[in-house]
């Protein structure tokens, strides 16, 4: 788990970037993302005590943004931004 506005993202980018993971919608704020050797890892976007929080099944540590995460970001972020226009 990690505080999306206070985590370095970068290295987490490019290690999505070189995967290309696919990512599908189980429901808004929960996202299965394909990983590099075939496992598929549950991420979940949040909110809790006002932070915004991005967690992944995978078993990177806490506080370290992993490419799974990142991966499902950009989907989470187009859904917050179409249900907010809708």
């Amino acid at each position: 788990m990690f505080k999306l506005e206070t985590t370095e993202l970068d290295r987490a980018i490019q290690n999505a970037k070189a995967l290309h993971p696919k990512v599908r919608m189980i429901r808004f704020g929960e996202y299965q993302v394909s990983g590099s050797k075939g496992n598929n890892y549950i991420v979940k976007c949040y909110r809790f005590f006002g932070e915004k929080v991005v967690e992944c099944t995978c078993r990177t540590k806490d506080g370290v943004a992993c490419k799974h995460s990142v991966s499902a970001l950009p989907l989470h972020l187009h859904v917050a931004a179409t249900r907010l226009v809708a």
